[in-house]
């Protein structure tokens, strides 16, 4: 199919005329901008087309969402919250499963969950000591949550996307994230003590870059999730389109969307756990 399409402007059709089978190749329409444009940026795309969307087939459902949140994002925002939803939907089922089937000699699924537990344990209590073990909860969350935000785009449903391509969803978990920071910090070190590594100028007279060197962690820890996501996504539109979606998408698939997504999860779960360490160390 590749050599039979090789010129990139047909495709093969498969259907029945006459009551008869046909494979015949036509002429096909291909506009890689408009694919990219149709593909991250949605509201853009339905307003360079004039055209009014629909949501599940619901007008009523849109303009709910353009009250709210704008024209310029009511789609947009739509399909995060919906992908948002059926994440935490996937590991509340994922939990409950897990934990009926809990047997004392565990089955392959509760040895892959203990396995990663235990793991992110062994980070916890290498960076923050034993005693402050309790924040493997929090990371086992964090990480988990980016993973599964990053496996989801590979299933093949029309409308299913990584949340995580959306900058809102990982500027949020950096927020979070410092926050934590600075709250255990806070819980160790007190609020005075933590308050004058930033606002003394006496005993810190640059505390300004100190303070725009925290604000840099939630840019760089978002931001480096953000496009590496964001990437991998064009770059397996771009190629698939050239190659009329075969071969080449099943390597890209497993490399950007597997590979690629489990290792940003992990970085940016070590990112916040390290962060937390050197604060209370400090």
């Amino acid at each position: 199919m590749v050599f039979v399409s090789a010129n990139f402007n047909k495709e093969l059709k498969f259907g029945f005329v006459n009551k008869k089978f046909i494979v015949k190749h036509i002429d096909s329409e291909y506009d890689l901008q408009k694919m990219i444009t149709e593909e991250f940026q949605i509201d853009q795309y339905y307003q360079q087309h004039n055209e009014i969307p629909k949501l599940y087939g619901s007008t009523k459902l849109y303009e709910f969402f353009k009250k709210f949140f704008g024209q310029n994002s009511a789609v947009g925002t739509f399909q995060l919250l919906r992908m948002l939803l059926i994440v935490d939907l996937l590991i509340f089922v994922i939990i409950i499963l897990i934990r009926i089937s809990l047997r004392k000699r565990p089955s392959k699924s509760q040895i892959m969950f203990e396995f990663t537990y235990t793991s992110l344990e062994g980070f916890v209590i290498d960076t923050l000591g034993k005693e402050r073990a309790y924040y493997t909860p929090y990371i086992v969350s964090l990480f988990l949550f980016i993973w599964i935000c990053n496996m989801i785009g590979l299933i093949p449903i029309p409308g299913f996307m990584e949340p995580t391509r959306n900058l809102n969803v990982p500027l949020g978990l950096g927020i979070m994230a410092i926050t934590i920071v600075h709250a255990s910090a806070i819980k160790f070190n007190g609020l005075w003590r933590h308050l004058q590594n930033y606002i003394n100028p006496v005993r810190n007279p640059l505390f300004i870059l100190d303070i725009v060197g925290e604000m840099s962690k939630v840019v760089s820890i978002s931001f480096r999730l953000f496009g590496n996501i964001l990437g991998g996504a064009i770059i397996i539109l771009v190629v698939s389109s050239l190659v009329n979606y075969v071969v080449f998408p099943v390597g890209l698939n497993l490399f950007f969307g597997i590979f690629v997504g489990t290792i940003q999860a992990f970085v940016f779960t070590m990112l916040a756990l390290s962060y937390i360490g050197a604060e209370i160390t400090e």
